[in-house]
């Protein structure tokens, strides 16, 4: 359980979990990433059946979508908005790999990374507006654990950019299991949510991240910590707009 502890602490910032120290720790927490988003999901789910369910209607569709991302932002310390927004200013802005790298290692947000959230999060509030009682509920909880699925699994798969970073880190020490893990578990949500429809929307989402992936590898040589959040809100846009879809 510690192990599940730690990766409480590390992807929310909600009281209950432990700080890692060690490589062995860090190891261990990795695959408890997506479920820790599955319960992220769940909370945000709550919150817009609360919302949703407001005398007289009070709270509209869309202003309930917005509300639940802006609370799902908060419990997570909005960690992987952060890494969009850089991966977008690094790679959309940059000259150079280096100059590219450098950009990524800066803590301000300039306009493709602000452009980038600005977005996505359009697209989340669209989709999720669209949604209702249990089909909401189970796409919110399917797209947190399903994003950080997809990101365990693209650092996993995928080359990183640089010797150092906390990317490079969880990516040298992951054990050849866990992105196996995280891709059943991933593809477990994806049955629950869409049934039949599951493979095609596992084939899309595959098809986003890995574009993801391949835009990193191609314009800096791999992935970093930011471009495995990136990745996780790419794959979250995906299952929510899928979940509008069908």
């Amino acid at each position: 359980m510690r192990s599940l502890r730690l990766a409480w602490a590390f992807l929310t910032r909600l009281p209950g979990g432990a700080h890692p120290v060690g490589e062995t720790e860090l190891q261990g927490a990795v695959p408890w990433f997506p479920v820790v988003g599955a319960v992220v999901g769940a909370l945000g789910a709550a919150v817009h059946a609360l919302l949703l369910s407001s005398p007289g209607d009070a709270v509209s569709p869309v202003t309930a979508a917005a509300l639940t991302f802006m609370v799902t932002a908060l419990v997570a310390g909005g960690f992987h908005e952060d890494g969009l927004a850089d991966s977008f200013d690094a790679l959309a802005g940059g000259r150079d790999p280096a100059h590219r790298l450098s950009i990524l290692k800066d803590s301000r947000h300039g306009t493709f990374g602000v452009l980038a959230l600005v977005i996505v999060t359009l697209v989340k509030v669209s989709a999720l507006s669209d949604l209702t009682g249990w089909t909401a509920a189970g796409a919110l909880v399917v797209a947190h654990g399903g994003g950080r699925s997809a990101a365990v699994v693209l650092m996993g798969t995928a080359p990183v950019a640089r010797p150092d970073g906390l990317g490079a880190d969880y990516a040298r020490r992951l054990p050849r299991g866990v992105p196996t893990f995280a891709f059943a578990f991933g593809g477990i949500l994806l049955v629950a949510l869409f049934g039949p429809w599951a493979g095609a929307v596992a084939a899309v989402l595959l098809v986003a991240v890995g574009a993801v992936g391949l835009w990193a590898w191609r314009r800096i040589g791999g992935v970093t910590g930011d471009l495995l959040g990136a990745a996780e809100q790419v794959a979250e846009c995906v299952i929510l707009v899928c979940a509008g879809a069908l």
